[in-house]
C-alpha cells in the first residue's frame, strides 16, 4: 500500500511576532533568541482557536487512513481483559485488589476487595469472592476523573483518596468509610453516605500518609491559585506539608513544614510501621538526591515546631528508609554506591551511626527492596535490564533466589508485619503473573502462582523477544530488546516501532502492550526498545552519562540503535518509526533534527519537552539551567524548537499533547509544531499536531481516549510508511 498522499504548503496559518528573549552565554556573552510563538504559551482565545484549527487539519489527514477504524476496533478487542498488577492487604480489613480495564465500557480502573478475610481463589479462573470497593467511573459522567493517590488508615476504618480531573497533576483528597464501598449499588441508592465532608484541595506531587492513631493524614499542597478550565501554562512553587485532622475543614489544617527560601523544593512524609518516627524527605529537583529528617512522635506534637533529627542534611545521594526496628533504620541509598546498597543507621545516640548491611553489587542495580515478615528483605536486582528476585536476612545474608527462570520486570507488594508478599511479573510477551510467597507454608510450597492474566484476541505465545547489544557513537555498549511476531522474518524488510526515554533515572523495563502487539501482528512489524543512557538500568552512572553536558549521548544512543537494526537486517531501511513521551518526546524531537536524512521512516513525539530554554527548575538536574551561562551553551544546540534543520527532509512527524497537561505544558508541542510548519512548509511529509482536550500528561487518561489515541498514532505510522494490512490465518 502506498503512503497517504500529502500536499505541502497547506498548513493552517500561525501568527508570528518579533518577541525576543535575552540569555547569557559563557562563550558569546548576551544572546538574543527570537521566540515568535511566545504567545502560544498563554491561555487565550487565540491559542484555543489555533489548537482547534491544528486538530481539524490533523484529523483530516489521519482519517484518510482507510484501515484506521479497523485498527481501532482490533486494539479495543485486544485490550479487553482483566489486568491485575498486584494485590495488597489493608490492616485488619479485607484484602484489596486493583483491577484495570476488566470492562472496556468503563473509562477508569476500579479497586476490588475480597468479601472475607481470606484471599480470593483464582486457581480455577474467576473468583466470586471479590467485590467492587471503589469504582472511579462513578465520580464523573465522562470518565475524566482518575484515582491518583490513596491510603488506608491504620485502624482500617478510613480510606483517603486523591482524585485528579482531566489529567491534571493536581488532586483533591476525600475520605470515606471502608464500610461503604463506592459502587453501582451506591449510585442506585441515590446517595453516598459513606463519603465524609472532608475536602482537601491544591494537592500535587504528594504522598498521602495517615498518622498511626488514624486521626488524620499528611499531604503536600501548593498555594491556592485561580482555577481555570483551559490550557495550562504556568508552574507551581512554595510547596508545603500539612496535616489534616479527620472531620475538620482544610482551613484548620496544621502546617508541618515549608521553606520560602527554596520555592522549588518539594517534600513527602512517611510514618514508620511502628508509628514511632515521622520521616521527612526533601528534594530540590528530579535528580533523586534527597535530604532525610526524622522525628520521634513520642517526643513531638504534630505541628510546625517538630524538632527534626537531620540524619542527612546535604544533597549527597538518594536515601529511602525501608523499615525500622526501634532506633535502627534500614535504608536504601546510592551514596558512594551508584548501583545502590542497603545500610543501617542507628539513631539511638546523639549522632547517627551508619553501617553497610547489603553491599553494592557492581554488575546489578538494586532496584527495589521491601521488609516482610518482620525479619526478611525481598530484593529485586536489575541485571542487564532483567529483574532477579532474592530473599535476604535482616543481617544482610542472601537466603534464596525466587523464580530463577523468569525474564522480565518484577514488582513487590507487601506489608512489614504480614507473613506473605506478592510479586507481579510481566514481560514483552507475558501479560502479567502474580505470585505469592507465604512464610507460613512448608518451604517447598511457599512460592505459588496467585493469578495469571488471560488475554483476549492476542496469543502472547505467538510473540518472542530477544536482547542484543550494539555500539553507540562513542563506543559505549548499549542493550536493546527486539520483539516480533514469530512469523515476521529478520530479512531486512520489516517495519519497526523504536521506543525510548533516556532520562531522569527511569528504567524502561520489559512491558506488555496489547496496542503495540496488535500493530506488530497486523503489519508484520517489530518493536525495538534500546535501553539508552539517562535511565537507571545500570545505576546512577548510567543516568549521569545521559544528563547535562552529556545529554547528547542519549540521542546518539537512540540513532545508533536504528542504524544497528538496519545494518543487521532486523528492519528495512527507512522503515523505523521512533516514539517516546515526555522526556522521550524530547528524544524524538532531537533525533529527527540530528540524524542523517532518511534514518527514520516516521516520528511520533508525545507530550514532549521541545523548548529546553523554558523548562521547570526541577528538571535542571537532567537538562541544565538555561539561565546559567555555562549551561546555556550546551542546552541551546540540543533544544528541538531552536534547531529545526533547513537543509534536509524530515520524516512524517506527529506531535501529541493535551490541553490540561500541567507537567510538560502543551506550549512545548504548540511552539514546535508552529516552528516545523513555518520552517519546512515544503517538506514532502506531514508535520502535524494532535491536541487532546480535557486530558493531561497521560496518567488517568480514560480507556476510550487511550484506544483512540493508540489508533491515531500507530495508524499514522502505518499510513506514513505505506503498510499493508496482513491477514493472519
Amino acid at each position: 500500500m502506498a503512503p497517504t498522499p500529502w500536499t505541502p504548503n497547506a498548513y493552517p496559518p500561525t501568527r508570528r511576532t518579533d518577541h525576543v528573549d535575552l540569555y547569557n552565554s559563557a562563550l558569546k556573552g548576551q544572546i538574543h533568541i527570537p521566540d515568535p510563538y511566545q504567545w502560544l504559551e498563554e491561555d487565550s482565545d487565540e491559542t484555543d482557536k489555533w489548537t482547534t484549527s491544528q486538530e481539524i487539519f490533523t484529523r483530516q489527514y489521519l482519517d484518510k487512513n482507510s484501515d484506521r477504524q479497523r485498527l481501532e476496533d482490533d486494539i479495543r478487542s485486544n485490550m479487553d481483559y482483566a489486568k491485575v498488577p498486584a494485590a495488597c492487604s489493608t490492616n485488619r480489613v479485607s484484602l484489596v485488589l486493583k483491577l484495570l480495564g476488566q470492562d472496556l465500557t468503563l473509562a477508569q480502573p476500579a479497586l476490588y476487595r475480597s468479601k472475607g478475610k481470606k484471599l480470593p481463589d483464582f486457581t480455577q479462573g474467576k473468583s466470586s469472592d471479590e467485590e467492587v470497593f471503589f469504582d472511579t467511573n462513578l465520580l464523573t459522567t465522562d470518565g475524566t476523573a482518575a484515582l491518583s493517590i490513596y491510603d488506608f488508615s491504620d485502624c482500617g476504618k478510613y480510606f483517603a483518596y486523591g482524585v485528579s480531573y482531566s489529567g491534571s497533576d493536581f488532586s483533591t483528597i476525600f475520605v470515606r468509610s471502608t464500610d461503604s464501598p463506592l459502587s453501582e449499588a451506591t449510585k442506585a441508592s441515590g446517595k453516598d453516605d459513606g463519603r465524609f465532608p472532608d475536602v482537601v484541595e491544591h494537592v500535587k506531587f504528594s504522598s498521602l500518609k495517615w498518622s498511626k492513631d488514624s486521626k488524620g493524614f499528611f499531604y503536600q499542597r501548593y498555594p491556592a491559585k485561580e482555577a481555570k478550565d483551559g490550557i495550562e501554562t504556568g508552574g507551581d512553587v512554595d510547596a508545603m506539608i500539612y496535616y489534616h485532622t479527620l472531620g475538620t475543614s482544610q482551613s484548620d489544617d496544621v502546617l508541618i513544614h515549608s521553606d520560602k527560601s527554596n520555592p522549588e523544593w518539594m517534600w513527602s512524609v512517611d510514618i514508620t510501621d511502628d508509628g514511632k518516627y515521622i520521616l521527612l524527605y526533601t528534594v530540590k529537583d528530579t535528580s533523586r538526591k534527597n535530604l532525610l529528617w526524622i522525628a520521634d512522635l513520642e517526643q513531638n506534637e504534630i505541628g510546625p515546631n517538630i524538632k527534626w533529627n537531620k540524619i542527612v542534611d546535604e544533597y549527597e545521594g538518594e536515601y529511602h528508609i525501608i523499615a525500622n526496628e526501634g532506633t535502627l533504620l534500614y535504608v536504601k541509598t546510592d551514596a558512594g554506591a551508584p548501583q545502590h546498597k542497603v545500610i543501617s543507621i542507628d539513631v539511638s545516640g546523639e549522632k547517627p551511626v551508619f553501617a553497610d548491611l547489603i553491599p553494592e553489587v557492581k554488575d546489578a542495580n538494586l532496584a527495589e527492596i521491601r521488609f516482610v515478615n518482620n525479619d526478611t528483605f525481598v530484593v529485586i536486582y536489575k541485571r542487564n535490564v532483567k529483574d532477579e528476585i532474592y530473599l535476604y536476612s535482616k543481617s544482610g545474608s542472601q537466603l534464596a533466589r525466587l523464580a530463577p527462570d523468569f525474564v522480565g520486570a518484577a514488582a513487590v507488594a507487601s506489608r512489614h508485619n504480614q507473613p506473605h508478599f506478592f510479586v507481579s511479573m510481566t514481560g514483552f510477551n507475558t501479560p502479567g503473573t502474580i505470585a505469592r510467597y507465604d512464610f507460613t507454608a512448608p518451604k517447598e510450597q511457599r512460592w505459588s502462582i496467585f493469578r495469571s492474566t488471560k488475554v483476549n484476541g492476542l496469543n502472547p505465545d505467538d510473540f518472542e523477544s530477544q536482547q542484543v547489544w550494539y555500539e553507540s557513537k562513542d563506543g559505549t555498549k548499549v542493550p536493546m530488546f527486539i520483539v516480533r511476531h514469530k512469523s515476521t522474518p529478520f530479512d531486512g524488510t520489516a517495519p519497526a516501532i523504536q521506543y525510548g526515554y533516556g532520562g531522569f533515572s527511569i528504567s524502561i523495563n520489559p512491558f506488555f502492550s496489547p496496542t503495540i502487539l496488535t500493530f506488530l501482528q497486523t503489519y508484520g512489524a517489530i518493536l525495538a526498545v534500546p535501553n539508552i543512557r539517562g535511565g537507571a538500568e545500570f545505576g546512577e552512572d548510567w543516568h549521569k552519562a545521559g544528563t547535562r553536558e552529556q545529554k547528547v549521548n542519549v540521542f546518539d544512543d537512540f540513532i545508533a540503535a536504528t542504524e544497528h537494526l538496519v545494518q543487521n537486517k532486523y528492519v528495512g531501511a527507512g522503515k523505523v518509526a521512533i516514539n517516546g513521551g515526555s522526556n522521550g518526546g524530547l528524544l524524538v524531537g532531537a533525533c529527527i533534527n540530528r540524524a542523517p536524512e532518511g534514518t527514520f521512516g516516521a516520528a511520533v513525539a508525545e507530550v514532549g519537552v521541545m523548548d529546553l530554554l523554558k523548562v521547570w527548575k526541577a528538571w535542571t538536574s537532567d537538562y541544565g539551567d538555561p539561565d546559567q551561562p555555562g549551561d546555556f551553551d550546551f542546552i541551546y544546540p540540543l533544544s528541538p524548537v531552536h534547531n529545526v534543520p533547513t537543509d534536509k527532509i524530515l520524516p512524517p512527524t506527529l506531535l501529541l499533547t493535551a490541553d490540561h497537561d500541567d507537567r510538560v505544558v502543551p506550549m512545548h508541542s504548540f511552539k514546535h509544531a508552529a516552528t516545523l510548519q513555518h520552517t519546512l512548509p515544503h517538506n514532502p511529509h506531514p508535520l502535524l499536531l494532535r491536541v487532546d482536550k480535557k486530558a493531561g500528561h497521560g496518567a488517568g487518561k480514560s480507556t476510550e481516549k487511550r484506544i483512540k489515541e493508540a489508533a491515531d498514532k500507530w495508524g499514522f505510522v502505518a499510513q506514513s510508511l505505506g503498510l499493508a494490512w496482513k491477514e493472519r490465518k
